[in-house]
């Protein structure tokens, strides 16, 4: 694999994860403007813990071209079961991600239609 092919692999899965990336950029910028209590925490957890996943994946999928360019052709095949179990724990870490957002979109969406309940 040449360099060029390498390097064309890298952008091409950073491309991937360009719009994931820059929605949790947005999101998060977003969410800095929110008045501080639980659900911004617990928002602002499961949108870092959203971008964590998603670089880490990126790595992931990047991790097996590296061995290729480096000639480490023995070494992929050991390699192999541990970036599948990376990736089953980083789709798990993705789940638990979007409920912990849910339910702070929930909890916040219970808030603001209880204040603005008639009494």
């Amino acid at each position: 694999m040449s360099e060029t092919d390498l390097l064309a692999a890298l952008l091409t899965s950073i491309g991937y994860r360009l719009p994931m990336l820059i929605a949790l950029g947005v999101a998060l910028v977003m969410l800095l403007d929110t008045p501080r209590g639980k659900v911004r925490t617990a928002a602002l957890a499961a949108l870092s813990l959203l971008l964590a996943t998603t670089m880490l994946g990126g790595l992931l999928t990047v991790t097996p071209l590296l061995l290729v360019a480096n000639g480490a052709f023995s070494a992929l095949s050991g390699w192999n079961h541990l970036l599948g179990l990376g990736h089953v724990i980083l789709s798990l870490c993705e789940a638990l991600g979007i409920v912990l957002l849910a339910w702070a979109l929930v909890r916040a969406l219970r808030g603001a239609a209880a204040g603005a309940a008639p009494r």
